[in-house]
């Protein structure tokens, strides 16, 4: 299902909706033919209490699921733009390491930027798994402990990178989990069931207008399918057009041009 999320935003919500609608109204529409509209007229009282109980549990279990993806995807994004702010800071310090192994670690820093930019960020757009350890990382940490500082200046800068480092580390590492994480199938069935649920307790209002009665299961279909494309975009942090984007790595490479220019 993920590859739904490769479609233009508007037209992945779109076609959510009108599914759901769809479904809805077509529901409603053999519903009546099935049942009498006066037997509606004697159920309506009891149906209209159990349909407010619905209501609310449901509501409870869409904004549990609402609340949990959104601070996922915003888990991401810290995520990334830590990880950014961790390869400005080695650039910058970079300066204050040994002259024979300053050249290889802003190499290795620059390549692995250009690697998350050009190939593991177009990847987790597409859904693919992203190794948590990767080639570019390695080298990365290996240009650092080839590092021999000297004079207490360099030793001091070499720790605090070394730090930085592993700040970087765990920050790629938060950045390939929450690409990863999803939420449990069964979770999945109970929002679908319930959703199904609620929109079966509309097919029972007792208006004897059809048109007026479907107007009203579709704009109600039309919303819960807001909702469930919703959480389905924001499950998935790095798919798609609502997406984390790659604009801290981006920068960083910028400011390291602009950099080479001024120098």
């Amino acid at each position: 299902m993920v590859w739904l999320l490769q479609l233009p935003a508007p037209i992945t919500g779109l076609l959510w909706v009108a599914i759901v609608v769809g479904f809805s109204v077509g529901g409603l529409v053999l519903f009546r033919r099935a049942v009498s509209h006066t037997r509606l007229e004697h159920a309506s009282v009891v149906s209209g209490q159990v349909f407010q109980l619905a209501g609310v549990l449901y509501a409870v279990l869409v904004a549990f699921l609402v609340v949990v993806v959104w601070e996922q995807f915003g888990t991401a994004e810290d995520a990334s733009a830590a990880e950014a702010s961790a390869i400005v800071d080695l650039l910058r310090h970079s300066s204050a390491l040994p002259p024979a192994a300053r050249e290889g670690v802003q190499h290795s820093l620059i390549a692995y930027t250009e690697d998350v930019v050009n190939d593991e960020f177009p990847r987790m757009r597409r859904g693919e798994k992203i190794e948590e350890q990767s080639d570019e990382l390695t080298t990365l940490w290996n240009s650092y402990l080839n590092v021999q500082p000297e004079s207490r200046n360099e030793i001091s800068f070499f720790d605090d990178d070394i730090a930085r480092l592993n700040v970087l580390s765990a920050n790629r590492k938060v950045r390939v989990e929450t690409g990863e994480a999803a939420i449990p199938g069964e979770l999945w069935v109970l929002l679908l069931g319930g959703g199904a649920i609620v929109m079966a307790f509309t097919f029972l209002f007792s208006t004897r207008d059809l048109l007026v009665h479907a107007i009203a299961v579709g704009l109600t279909g039309a919303l819960l399918g807001f909702i469930m494309y919703l959480i389905f975009a924001l499950e998935h942090p790095y798919v798609g057009a609502l997406s984390v984007r790659p604009d801290a790595y981006v920068n960083v490479l910028d400011i390291w041009e602009q950099h080479k220019l001024i120098h």
